[in-house]
């Protein structure tokens, strides 16, 4: 859904297209993210059922993976609507 407004967005503000594939290029970055993510999680889940501290900490580096991507694509926002 924020990429698909970001998209769209990029296409309404004036930018250069080197900015433009930038904003595009990072929304795909978080949307392959999203999908390490998931494949992780899943696999951990499968190996184990059990509470583990290591599957957590898997868990959560995805995770944070995901967050450190979505926050590039929001600081490349800033980035060109600030200058």
């Amino acid at each position: 859904m924020v990429n698909i407004l970001s998209i769209g967005l990029s296409l309404v503000v004036e930018m250069t297209p080197a900015e433009r594939a930038l904003i595009w290029a990072l929304g795909l970055l978080i949307l392959a993210a999203e999908l390490m993510n998931t494949g992780l999680e899943e696999v951990v889940d499968y190996l184990s059922k059990d509470i583990d501290p290591r599957a957590k900490k898997a868990k959560d580096c995805g995770s944070a993976a995901v967050a450190l991507t979505a926050l590039a694509g929001g600081l490349a926002w800033v980035v060109l609507l600030v200058g």
